[in-house]
């Protein structure tokens, strides 16, 4: 649970910081796009490590089920989310946006890896670097 809650912290003060400098350096363009990737990524990123977290005192094959499904998931939803919108709204979505999208995608991915490695390493009982 603790995971999951530095997860959630840390994303929004990520999304934060970055949505502030591209507003600083764009304009609400930029503010609209990257706010709306954000969601996209952080709302699935956050309901599958929940599924993870509570999911680690199962067998280890139910972990790797749990970890791989919320890849999936939260593939589906970023990447499917971020076509529906430049598909329908070109004018308002476009380049910028698939920046924004992949900028959040991956530093929330390798924020939750970081996480569930060290909370991995806790329970096996292994000592901390």
């Amino acid at each position: 649970m603790k995971s999951l809650l530095l997860f959630v912290c840390g994303g929004l003060l990520f999304g934060a910081v970055a949505l502030g400098i591209g507003y600083w350096l764009g304009d609400q363009d930029a503010f609209v796009q990257g706010g709306v990737a954000f969601a996209l990524t952080l709302v699935p990123a956050s309901a599958t490590l929940a599924w993870v977290v509570f999911s680690h005192r199962s067998a280890p094959e139910m972990r790797l089920v749990a970890s791989l499904g919320g890849s999936g998931v939260r593939m589906v939803i970023a990447l499917g989310g971020g076509f529906l919108l430049t598909s329908m709204q070109p004018q308002s979505f476009d380049t910028p946006f698939w920046c924004w999208l992949l900028l959040f995608y991956l530093a929330l991915l390798g924020f939750e890896i970081t996480l569930l490695v060290r909370q991995q390493a806790k329970l096996n009982g292994s000592p901390q670097a």
